[in-house]
């Protein structure tokens, strides 16, 4: 395959197309999810193996919750915080197609130039959902996890910035010229806010 196109794709023998465009769709959501975990970690300030124990341990869902609450109590600047909760909510509607992707068995569609998958619903009643992927819809979908996983991945460098100016604009508490505010003086101390 030339690349992972739609040319490319509609190349491949049908059986072939329908494997390849699922797994494409789970690899890209597993690198949503370690991006997720990046960010997790990076807001906490866990690093390897901790950051590894504490965001394998952790669902979706979970993961989701927890960069919501952070975002919400460490970025102060109210109109990102909420840019980035709307980013983990279409993360989360995300994470519930790809849980159907994962757990439902498909082959290559009838109808279409996709994937067929033979989902169910038993919330309150049972019934077969009609789900029939094209190509097209994969690399739509596969797109926006992309772009979710880029912006969710930059809250990192957003909360080490973050840091370092609210370092520097708190007073010294140790050193013996703490009537100097931070930046070294000016920014206001104690007694002048």
């Amino acid at each position: 395959m030339e690349a992972f196109t739609k040319d490319g794709l509609l190349a491949l023998d049908p059986d072939v197309r329908a494997f390849t465009l699922v797994g494409a769709y789970l690899g890209y959501f597993a690198l949503l999810e370690a991006g997720i975990n990046d960010a997790v970690s990076n807001v906490l300030e866990i690093k390897g193996l901790r950051a590894a124990i504490v965001t394998r341990n952790m669902s979706f869902d979970d993961k989701l919750k927890t960069l919501r609450a952070l975002v919400a109590e460490y970025i102060l600047d109210k109109k990102e915080a909420k840019a980035f909760d709307d980013l983990a909510k279409r993360a989360k509607r995300c994470g519930e197609s790809r849980n159907i992707i994962a757990h439902t068995p498909f082959r290559r569609s009838a109808q279409s130039d996709g994937v067929e998958f033979f989902a169910t619903s038993a919330t309150n009643t049972f019934k077969y959902l009609d789900m029939d992927w094209t190509v097209d819809e994969f690399l739509r979908q596969i797109g926006t996890i992309n772009e979710i996983d880029n912006a969710l991945r930059s809250i990192g460098s957003r909360m080490s910035i973050q840091r370092i100016a609210e370092a520097l604009m708190r007073p010294p508490q140790s050193r013996p010229f703490s009537t100097m505010g931070g930046l070294f003086g000016l920014a206001p101390t104690k007694e002048e806010s």
